[in-house]
């Protein structure tokens, strides 16, 4: 039998252990009570927990918005019924700047909850335009509304894998995070939370694990040595929510999430936690993927970090693009986004996270466009 509670949630809780032990503040509904919200992403995973989470602290009103009509559909009709939260749903792109004017101007939310993002670290490899476009001007896009209409908070949702990028997913990431913090309002409050992986969250390993376990094995981890943050969906939105607390100024929040853990560990649990360990299933390491590290860190040598005590998070102190150099790079990602010019983008990134070095797979899609411009 799988040690599991009704709502699914705590085979995640129970492997977490202490780090997913985050105290609930009565607090957390007075940031939030009675005002508009805007939520990217609504429909994803922790979009939706975090819109059901706002639904409970009285807001005057919840603005979806998700580019996905089956993910938003189903947010509505997860929503209790009987809470009289008014939420207005609206399927588009972050990246339609002119769609973000008009729902701005209408509603005027105060804070934005900005989930939105392509996530997925192999899939981006092959898909590196996609990438920078939600993740780089989707979010930039996000950031010039929210400051054009007075917007008083914003809390984006950030990745371990942001920092010392070996991904383009994670480069695009920490690009966002540059530009949160090289924006000029100093009227609009900016934070980024950094997440470990999200237990449970849709495409994340649990979930395939427990598929590959339910129908026999292998279970197949990616390297022996492979080691991440783990933290349940319940922690992610705690944490968050906890963000909007004036007590942190702005900058990059880093949750204390505990030591990582291997991949393999959590692999382990899963099949004994499915009283599975008895049908011999085999783990199998596949070799990292592309853009994947052996281990994930919340924070690099390279950021001043400060810690504080008996709190939920040390901050690292933001670093400030030049506007000029800003401007400059945003230009030439937009242009090699409209024309697909993978060259341009992975040269403008580069410029603006110099750590990060493109993995094969992008080198040789660069190549693979080399071959056909000149068979043309």
């Amino acid at each position: 039998m799988m040690h599991n509670t009704q709502d699914g949630k705590s085979i995640w809780t129970e492997f977490a252990g202490n780090s997913c032990c985050v105290p609930s503040s009565p607090s957390l509904k007075e940031y939030i009570s009675g005002k508009t919200l805007l939520i990217t992403g609504a429909g994803g995973s922790i979009g939706s927990a975090l819109a059901r989470f706002a639904t409970t602290c009285y807001p005057d009103a919840l603005i979806l918005l998700d580019s996905n009509e089956h993910s938003l559909h189903a947010l509505e009709q997860s929503f209790d019924i009987s809470r009289k939260v008014a939420h207005i749903p609206i399927l588009g792109s972050i990246c339609d700047s002119i769609l973000l004017s008009e729902l701005f101007a209408l509603y005027r939310p105060q804070i934005i909850l900005h989930a939105a993002a392509c996530k997925h670290v192999p899939l981006m490899e092959l898909n590196p335009l996609a990438a920078a476009s939600t993740n780089v001007l989707g979010t930039y896009a996000v950031l010039q509304a929210a400051s054009g209409f007075g917007a008083a908070q914003f809390i984006m949702v950030s990745t371990d894998k942001a920092v010392l990028p070996a991904s383009i997913m994670g480069a695009t990431k920490r690009l966002a995070e540059l530009l949160l913090f090289a924006h000029p309002d100093k009227a609009l409050q900016r934070k980024a939370v950094r997440l470990g992986n999200v237990l449970g969250s849709s495409g994340s390993v649990g979930p395939i694990f427990l598929k590959q376990i339910m129908e026999g094995g292998p279970v197949t981890v990616t390297h022996p040595n492979a080691r991440r943050f783990f933290l349940t969906l319940d922690h992610a939105v705690t944490l968050l929510m906890t963000a909007l607390s004036p007590e942190y100024e702005a900058g990059i929040l880093i949750p204390d999430l505990g030591p990582s853990r291997t991949v393999e560990e959590l692999a382990r649990y899963l099949i004994a936690a499915t009283a599975r360990e008895q049908q011999g299933i085999e783990i199998i390491f596949t070799g990292l993927r592309p853009g994947d590290k052996v281990e994930e860190l919340l924070s690099s040598s390279y950021e001043s970090v400060l810690a504080q005590d008996n709190d939920l998070f040390s901050t690292v102190q933001p670093e400030r693009m030049a506007v000029r150099t800003l401007h400059g790079i945003m230009e030439q990602i937009t242009l090699s986004v409209r024309q697909r010019d993978l060259r341009l983008l992975l040269e403008s990134i580069c410029k603006a996270v110099p750590e990060y070095r493109p993995g094969h797979v992008l080198q040789q899609l660069i190549e693979n466009k080399r071959q056909i411009e000149l068979r043309k």
